[in-house]
């Protein structure tokens, strides 16, 4: 039977990249065309969306779309009208917005020579600071927001924990590299974080992890889950391992390891004993062991 226009769709859909819940950086600068942006002690190369840079050290929204980060642009928007405080040449100190308390000092036109109480637009777009570029009479006034119609009762989320670190442990910590072999115990670490953003009472749906090999051969590797926020220092003990058919990309793990992170009882996940398989660390992927997680109450 010929497939319908209904079928084509479906399948066109289906094509579609997936989008996975956006995450939180800090702007460290550009590389080329790219976006570097520092994500939990990792250093990304990402494209960006906007139309011109974030400032550096702006916090920053990224959004995965299949394997690869996005920049949406600056989690918080500066105000686009300040007040004068003090003039100056080339720069002028700007408050923004006016009554803030905020202040920095801004460049502004050469034909334009702002006084003391002028209240003024400014433009963000650079990588240094904001810039005056007109002197106005007046702010354009403020719409009053719609207030949100009450929550229902409920919910849920999902959302990526990138690994903060990661290692191999055989006699010492020796690699950040990741090794599933019978003579090393190794794991990804995330501080606390996963157990603080899931609520206690949170139904896990699903839980998968990113992983990079640069090899992958003999038996499967076994993973479960550690009790370490960070590396102990000594040799790690893994807990309830399973073995994975497939480990490579986004990799599906029970959901059961959801419920052990959710509740503080483990930190993360890590392997022990088992194939021969070498994944890359944090320090060479900084997707390296991140978990995402969706849920519902």
């Amino acid at each position: 039977m010929s497939p319908t226009s209904a079928d084509k769709i479906a399948e066109q859909l289906a094509a579609v990249p997936e989008l996975d819940a956006s995450t939180i950086g800090v702007f460290a600068g550009v590389d080329g065309d790219q976006a570097v942006v520092n994500l939990d002690g990792n250093q990304l190369r990402v494209p960006a969306l906007g139309a011109h840079w974030p400032i550096v050290g702006d916090g920053v929204r990224l959004l995965r779309v299949g394997k690869t980060y996005l920049l949406l642009g600056p989690v918080k928007q500066r105000a686009t009208v300040g007040k004068v405080l003090t003039a100056g040449s080339p720069r002028c100190t700007v408050e923004y917005p006016p009554g803030s308390g905020v202040s920095d000092l801004m460049g502004y036109p050469t034909n334009v020579t702002p006084a003391v109480g002028d209240v003024v637009l400014i433009d963000w777009q650079g990588e240094a600071a904001g810039t005056v570029v007109a002197v106005v009479t007046a702010a354009a006034g403020q719409v009053t927001p719609v207030p949100p119609p009450p929550p229902p009762s409920g919910g849920s989320g999902r959302q990526t924990f990138t690994a903060i670190d990661s290692g191999s442990f055989q006699g010492r910590w020796w690699t950040n590299k990741v090794y599933a072999s019978a003579s090393n115990k190794s794991a990804f670490f995330y501080g606390s974080k996963v157990g603080d953003t899931l609520p206690n009472d949170a139904v896990i749906d699903a839980i998968s992890i990113y992983l990079s090999p640069e090899r992958n051969s003999g038996n499967q590797p076994r993973i479960g889950t550690h009790g370490y926020q960070s590396n102990p220092g000594g040799q790690p003990v893994i807990n309830n391992l399973v073995s994975l058919a497939n480990a490579s990309g986004w990799v599906p793990l029970p959901t059961s390891f959801g419920d052990q992170l959710k509740a503080g009882a483990q930190w993360g996940v890590g392997f022990d004993g088992a194939g021969f398989a070498i994944f890359r660390g944090t320090q060479q992927d900084g997707q390296a062991g991140a978990l995402d997680i969706t849920w519902h109450t």
